[in-house]
């Protein structure tokens, strides 16, 4: 406990603010894109870790490795991230999908759940991954 990744939990808990959101897809309370949370800001001063992660998911650098790790073509990923913290309440959830939007290439998520009380498997919850498939041609005959 109280490590980097705990650190963010609670900076996002103490400062930042949520909205109700609601689609087919998902019940959640989100906070502002992280994308528009500007270095020097008030609430970025607030939250030195958050902005600590944020720059090192938006750094070239990072890019590059995930495009060496999901064997993307250098150069592919942009600097154009979608990146926002997102509290799950009870009633809350997010259904399966497959994360296909525009021009996004990859897709991730950092859970950071509250270590108390302590998560068990009677609470629910759980994220199931599944592999990809190539689309079949279909051809008439």
């Amino acid at each position: 406990k109280d490590g980097f990744l705990d650190e963010i939990l609670t900076e996002l808990k103490n400062n930042s603010k949520v909205k109700f959101k609601e689609t087919d897809l998902f019940r959640v309370y989100q906070s502002v894109d992280l994308g528009n949370l500007q270095e020097g800001s008030e609430l970025a001063t607030k939250m030195p870790n958050l902005m600590k992660l944020k720059r090192a998911i938006y750094s070239p650098q990072y890019r590059n490795f995930v495009e060496r790790i999901t064997g993307l073509e250098e150069g592919t990923l942009t600097d154009e991230v979608d990146c926002a913290a997102n509290c799950h309440a009870k009633g809350c959830h997010l259904l399966c999908h497959d994360d296909v939007i525009g021009t996004r290439k990859v897709s991730y998520i950092i859970y950071l759940t509250d270590p108390d009380p302590l998560w068990t498997k009677e609470d629910g919850g759980r994220l199931e991954l599944y592999e990809a498939v190539a689309e079949e041609k279909i051809t008439k005959e």
